[in-house]
């Protein structure tokens, strides 16, 4: 829906409005029936209401295509953005909040350093390293791999056909 459908449509609103007003406004006049004029400002009303939903609903079928394709792009953004260690901090809330509740936990956090972490690292990198220098000494350990037999007509069909 273009700007300009918008835009036209606001006027009818309000045209709609100041009729409605108008009506109101004609009920209080001596002389007149207001039980006839209050339900064709009813119908004023319904009109009205009728016009807004046929010219919008194409609008909202455009505009649903919208925010579900800009949906989508901002999610791809939100998870670019989350730092992976966030579910962590998640996690600790959430076992917070069953503990005021009572609950039992569903997860127990581990105490965590720096410290350790290194430790730990540094003690795989020396156990790879370890793996890797007794790696040779296993392949030197082999038996020297055979050469295949070769036979004495296979290079004589060679030579005939050259």
């Amino acid at each position: 829906m273009t700007n300009r459908a918008y835009e036209i449509l606001a006027m009818l609103e309000r045209h709609f409005e100041e009729s409605v007003t108008l009506l109101k406004q004609l009920t209080t006049c001596p002389g007149q029936r207001s039980d006839i004029l209050i339900p064709l400002s009813n119908e004023l009303r319904y009109v009205r209401a009728q016009i807004g939903y046929e010219v919008t609903e194409q609008a909202s079928d455009f505009e649903m295509e919208r925010a579900d394709h800009w949906g989508r792009i901002h999610r791809r953004f939100e998870e670019w953005l989350k730092d992976p260690d966030d579910i962590y901090l998640h996690v600790e809330e959430r076992e917070e909040q069953r503990k005021k509740k009572g609950l039992a936990p569903r997860v127990i956090i581990l105490p965590w350093s720096y410290e350790e972490e290194e430790k730990l690292l540094a003690a795989k990198r020396a156990e790879a390293r370890k793996k890797r220098k007794q790696k040779p000494k296993a392949t030197a350990s082999k038996p020297p791999r055979r050469e295949p037999k070769r036979h004495e007509n296979r290079s004589v069909s060679r030579d005939v056909r050259a």
